[in-house]
């Protein structure tokens, strides 16, 4: 071990042994000046200074003034006494370099001499002008880069330098000395400027000496970008930087002779002065990560697409795996570790994972099907897609021989990114019908899960799916609907903003666009209520591509927009209205129907079905509710929200609310023009019903006769005032 790593670690006693060795075997001093900068800052040194004196007496004693000379300078540099090291400091520099020529301008200069007010300084300072030597390489940061010293007039102080742009200029030392950054041998500049081709060589075929390099000028410890601003000075930067320092990352990792802490966009790099067991190292790091995600990020960083050490891989594996234990940390980043450590495994699935999913699927699901069971409640809680992806074949591990008709049942919950694998798998397994069947029922309800929607979209409109469909219009009135939703809800979520992409995409792309084919049939109405849905806002692209199918129909396509909009075959409702009535469709289909069957099938067991009231009334219920759950669906599909609805200002129509007087009474009232599933706001009336019919259209002032069950109703119009929706 070396002097300056005793120092570091304040082993005191074996730093005397050490020092003891190298006076007894008059060894180079380099590693000692080191030390004694370490002692200095941690305020050790006064316990050095007989040692010191000793050891500066022989050196002097074999003639080596210098290190004599630069032994003492250290001592003063780290706070040692100067009234009793000065002597000593001056004596030995006189004896090193008095008779060199340059020796008393320097001393000048410097102000090295007795009493002077600053010895500290006046010691740096010489010892810095005695390093512009002919051959030295020094760094001008505000423009005029390296350059070397080619001539040095120690009488008149002042250097020549040649920089490596060609120029050479002269300059006072002491302006030398205040303007550059003298540089040492073993910085990375010095080779750029005397060896540029050698360098480029190392830079590819020793990507960790040049870090050591890199560090040694940043005194052993340097941040990303202080390691990319000085390979940035030597012409590596870009790509190559980007390259280089994905190899020297790695190679440090694996090194004992150094620390990386972070990710790779903000890691810290240490070079150590003893060697450590790297695989020791990277578990310590991860074990003090601030959290679960950072140390995952950690992880994730060294092996993406890195060939870590099989032993630091494993370290990395299990002290994840420990981490993710802990029950404090967030599930979102436990099941992502979970899942990295299941691909790394080849397929092992860890056991706390499997423990938690199998408590999971042994939960009661939730009696309204529109809340996902607790186990795709946490699938959907793995971050990534690509784990996402990879979550399917959890799936069969839990459920076994159950997992398909699970998957068709739960698959509006599934995680975005496990809903293309889902597809995929069904479809090999011939679930072409139970798929169509899914793909009718989001076209009703299509802001309910849309990674599904859009998924089967297009495997549905490639003809992979079976079942009878919504016509071509309604199909794209209900894409277009959640692609209004999508581009409300995208500001700041990537997930919603990528659900958009793709929705657009899927619309506006091919040959013929799919927008097209849907719209093939579709009439004057349909389009007019289209445009008017996409005048809400929606992506461009899908703007553009309405706009451009629209003109290629007729002029009269938009002229065909003055007409107002409740006038066409939607009903319109607000949002909340929509999920009340599908919420009595689910009521109907998942509750009632399933009991009914039940019933049906235990009057069946009752024998004789001809003289058997309890099957006949079973079998009546059967019909009425499958002819209202169809009636509900026909509404459904027609159904248009009134927050998409361009709504005209002053005027009466669905989505106003509305002051009028009863003519004859003078009594004034008050109405909120609604749908007809809307019946829950205490204002509401449908905009179909009688009373609504008779004003819609009117503008303030207005005036009509309402044609009512009751008989004619006067009215005149006192306001007019968008609805909150």
């Amino acid at each position: 071990m070396t002097l300056s790593i005793f120092a570091n670690e304040d082993n005191w006693q074996a730093f005397d042994d050490a020092w003891t060795d190298l006076i007894a075997q008059e060894g180079p001093i380099d590693d000692l000046l080191v030390a004694l900068e370490i002692a200095g800052a941690k305020r050790r040194l006064s316990r050095c200074l007989p040692t010191l004196r000793e050891h500066a007496e022989q050196l002097a004693a074999s003639k080596r003034h210098s290190d004599a000379a630069s032994l003492v300078g250290a001592a003063v540099r780290g706070g040692g006494p100067i009234g009793e090291l000065a002597p000593l400091l001056l004596d030995y520099a006189q004896q090193a370099w008095g008779s060199e020529g340059w020796w008393n301008s320097f001393v000048e200069h410097a102000e090295l001499r007795q009493g002077t007010p600053d010895l500290r300084k006046a010691w740096e300072r010489f010892e810095e002008m005695r390093g512009y030597a002919v051959g030295s390489v020094v760094f001008h940061a505000a423009g005029w880069g390296c350059g070397e010293i080619v001539e040095m007039n120690a009488a008149e102080l002042e250097v020549q330098v040649a920089f490596a742009s060609g120029r050479k200029d002269r300059f006072p030392l002491r302006t030398a000395v205040e303007i550059f950054e003298r540089l040492p041998e073993t910085d990375l500049r010095v080779q750029a400027l005397r060896d540029p081709e050698g360098l480029k060589k190392r830079v590819k075929n020793e990507p960790l000496e040049i870090l050591r390099s890199v560090l040694l000028r940043y005194e052993g410890k340097a941040s990303t970008p202080a390691i990319k601003n000085a390979l940035m000075h030597i012409g590596v930067d870009g790509s190559a930087w980007t390259n280089w320092w994905r190899k020297a990352r790695l190679a440090a990792e694996n090194s004992e002779w150094f620390r990386v802490s972070g990710n790779a966009a903000r890691a810290e790099v240490e070079l150590l002065r003893r060697a450590v067991d790297p695989v020791e190292g990277l578990k310590r790091q991860l074990m003090h990560a601030q959290d679960l995600y950072d140390a995952l990020a950690r992880v994730r960083d060294l092996m993406g697409g890195q060939k870590l050490e099989p032993a630091a891989r494993e370290a990395a594996l299990l002290t994840l795996e420990e981490l993710a234990n802990d029950t404090k940390q967030t599930l979102e980043s436990r099941l992502a570790v979970w899942m990295l450590l299941r691909e790394h495994r080849n397929g092992s699935t860890p056991e706390e994972l499997t423990r938690l999913l199998a408590a999971a699927s042994g939960k009661p699901e939730p009696k309204d099907p529109a809340l996902a069971p607790e186990l795709w409640r946490i699938l959907a809680r793995i971050p990534n897609a690509r784990e996402q992806e990879q979550s399917v074949d959890l799936l069969e591990e839990i459920y076994g021989e159950e997992w398909v008709p699970q998957a068709i049942k739960n698959f509006p919950h599934a995680a975005p990114g496990a809903v293309k694998p889902l597809i995929d798998r069904l479809l090999e397994r011939g679930h072409r019908a139970e798929l169509g069947a899914i793909y009718v029922s989001l076209l009703a309800r299509p802001l309910r899960a849309p990674f599904p929607l859009i998924w089967l979209a297009r495997v549905a409109e490639d003809g992979k799916l079976e079942g009878k469909f919504p016509t071509g219009v309604q199909r794209a009135q209900a894409l277009i609907e959640l692609a209004v939703h999508l581009e409300a809800e995208r500001k700041g979520d990537a997930l919603m903003t990528r659900a958009a992409t793709r929705l657009c995409d899927l619309l506006i792309k091919g040959t013929p666009p799919l927008l097209e084919t849907l719209l093939e049939d579709a009439d004057s109405a349909s389009l007019r209520s289209l445009r008017q849905m996409l005048s809400r806002g929606v992506d461009e692209r899908l703007d553009t591509a309405l706009s451009d199918y629209l003109f290629a129909r007729g002029p009269e396509m938009f002229r065909a927009e003055n007409e107002a909009f409740w006038k066409d075959d939607h009903i319109w409702t607000t949002r909340a209205g929509f999920e009340r009535r599908d919420a009595e469709l689910r009521e109907i289909t998942e509750r009632k129907i399933p009991a009914n069957a039940e019933a049906i099938a235990r009057a069946a067991s009752y024998g004789d079905l001809s003289e058997n009231s309890e099957w006949e009334n079973a079998i009546s219920e059967q019909r009425m509710l499958t002819d209202t759950a169809a009636s509900i669906e026909r509404e459904l599909r027609q159904a248009a929200l009134l927050e998409n609805a361009t709504i005209p200002e002053g005027t009466v129509a669905p989505g106003t609310l509305v002051r009028y007087r009863e003519s004859r009474s003078g009594e004034v009232q008050e109405i909120e023009l609604l749908g007809p599933w809307d019946s829950h706001r205490p204002k509401a009336v449908s905009y179909r019903a009688p009373l609504a019919q008779g004003m819609l259209g009117l503008k303030q002032g207005g005036k009509a006769e309402v044609e009512l069950p009751s008989g004619k109703l006067a009215v005149e119009i006192l306001e007019i005032r968008m609805a909150t929706l």
